[in-house]
């Protein structure tokens, strides 16, 4: 049995393997006193390792431990048909948003594939008001899945910090940044991934 707060951070560690102390307080919002506890007892059950300097890695039991409570969430929340057709409805999303960022990275220039330079404002802007309609539909699936799994709802608020910061011109909140729309976008996918069983869809 784990608590929501040792969850959150194993299925974290789940995505990366490994991350800094720092990181994962700021991604999960903990407070400095409640997230020294979890980890505490993270660590006395042995689902979490420390690694080198501040970081943290989880351990094979971890692993087990986070997949078993994953299993247990989904049978206890009694909607687990309808969270599988909210994840079915992400990797539709997520097809849409990877040719956008496709796009983002490399311009068709004559038929032929170059990196973007982002000299092209025109170019740029067009996409980003194309990711507006995106950042919508994420946002509103994000609400009906934290409605069945309400840790699901931290997602929001970083996916607009990123999206508000992509808007005003800083280019590496699309997908550069460590906080970038396509770093948080894969952290979420990830989650989903794992939660729900279904393989991706390339």
């Amino acid at each position: 049995m784990i608590t929501e707060d040792e969850f959150l951070i194993l299925d974290y560690l789940d995505i990366f393997k490994l991350a800094e102390e720092s990181t994962i307080k700021e991604d999960l919002g903990f407070e400095p006193t409640k997230f020294s506890s979890t980890i505490k007892s993270l660590l006395e059950k042995g689902f979490i390792e420390k690694f080198f300097g501040e970081q943290w890695k989880i351990t094979s039991r971890g692993e087990n431990a986070v997949s078993e409570e994953r299993k247990t969430l989904l049978e206890r929340s009694g909607q687990k048909d309808l969270f599988i057709r909210y994840c079915e409805e992400f990797e539709i999303l997520n097809k849409e948003f990877k040719e956008l960022v496709s796009r983002w990275q490399m311009k068709d220039e004559d038929g032929v594939l170059v990196p973007n330079d982002h000299k092209d404002p025109e170019y740029d802007f067009a996409i980003i008001e194309k990711m507006g309609t995106i950042h919508e539909k994420n946002k509103n699936l994000i609400e009906r899945i934290s409605k069945i799994f309400p840790f699901y709802k931290r997602f929001i608020n970083r996916f607009e910090k990123a999206y508000e910061r992509l808007t005003a011109g800083e280019f590496g909140y699309m997908d550069r940044a460590r906080d970038s729309y396509h770093n948080i976008w894969f952290e979420l996918h990830e989650s989903l991934l794992k939660f729900s069983g279904m393989s991706r869809i390339e």
